[in-house]
C-alpha cells in the first residue's frame, strides 16, 4: 500500500474531505491501521474514546447490549466513514460497542487530532456539527415512531432509509432478528409487519433481503405517525 493510496483513503472519509495534503499526512503519521475479521469487537461501549475509528474498507455495526441480554443495533456504518465522533467530543466513552459486520480495514486516529481539526479547520467543524444535528433529528424521529407508530410503520421507515443507500434490494442486517434489533422490536413483530407490507404489495421478502416494490407508497406508509 503506497503513501498516496493511504492519503486517498483518508481523504475519502467525509470529515477529512476538505483537508489539504499536509494535514492528511499529519493524520497518517499519528494514526495506526489495523484489520479485523467479521464479528471482531473494535471498541466497547463506555470504554474511554482515545481514538476516532475511521473505517477505510468494510462495515461496522454499532450495538447497545443490556445486562439482561437485550440488544439494540444502532446502525450499520460502511466505509469510508469515521464513527462515534461524539464520544471524543464529550469524553464520555464510546457510545456503542463497535463490531465488524464484515472484514474491515480501519484506522485509529488519536482523539486529540480530531479535536485539533475541529478547532482549526472550519470545514471540519461544520461537518461535525452538521452530522450531530442530523443524528439528533434522526433520533427525535425514531422516538416519535417508537411512541406513536405501529410496527408496520416502523419497519417501513427503516426500509425507506436503507433503500436510499442500497437501492430497492435491501439486505437485512442479521436477517429478521437483526432488523428487530435495529428498531427495538421483537422478531415476531417484525415478521408480522413484513407480512402486512407484503400483503399491501409494498415489498417482497426473500432470504436475507427485502425487495421494495413500491418506493413511493412505502415512503407514504413510513410517514404515518410523523405528521
Amino acid at each position: 500500500m503506497t503513501a498516496a493510496t493511504d492519503l486517498a483513503r483518508l481523504a475519502a472519509v467525509p470529515v477529512f474531505a476538505e483537508l489539504g495534503p499536509a494535514r492528511l499526512r499529519r493524520l497518517l503519521d499519528r494514526s495506526v491501521v489495523r484489520t479485523a475479521p467479521a464479528g471482531a469487537v473494535l471498541a466497547v461501549r463506555g470504554q474511554p474514546a482515545a481514538h476516532v475509528i475511521v473505517v477505510e474498507a468494510g462495515t461496522l455495526t454499532g450495538v447497545h447490549e443490556t445486562a439482561d441480554g437485550r440488544r439494540l443495533r444502532l446502525g450499520e456504518f460502511r466505509a469510508p466513514c469515521a464513527v462515534d465522533k461524539s464520544a471524543v467530543l464529550d469524553s464520555g466513552g464510546y457510545t456503542a460497542t463497535w463490531v465488524a459486520a464484515t472484514r474491515v480495514r480501519y484506522r485509529l486516529v488519536p482523539a486529540g487530532e480530531l479535536l485539533r481539526l475541529i478547532d482549526d479547520v472550519p470545514a471540519v467543524r461544520r461537518h461535525v456539527l452538521g452530522h450531530l444535528a442530523g443524528r439528533l433529528r434522526e433520533r427525535q424521529r425514531d422516538l416519535v415512531r417508537t411512541s406513536f407508530s405501529d410496527a408496520g410503520t416502523r419497519v417501513a421507515a427503516w426500509l425507506v432509509t436503507a433503500a436510499a443507500r442500497t437501492g430497492r434490494r435491501v439486505p437485512l442486517p442479521g436477517a429478521q432478528q437483526g432488523l428487530a434489533e435495529s428498531i427495538g422490536m421483537t422478531r415476531v413483530s417484525v415478521n408480522r409487519a413484513l407480512r402486512a407490507l407484503t400483503d399491501e404489495g409494498l415489498v417482497q421478502v426473500e432470504p436475507g433481503i427485502v425487495v421494495v416494490l413500491a418506493p413511493e407508497l412505502l415512503a407514504a406508509r413510513a410517514a404515518d405517525g410523523l405528521s
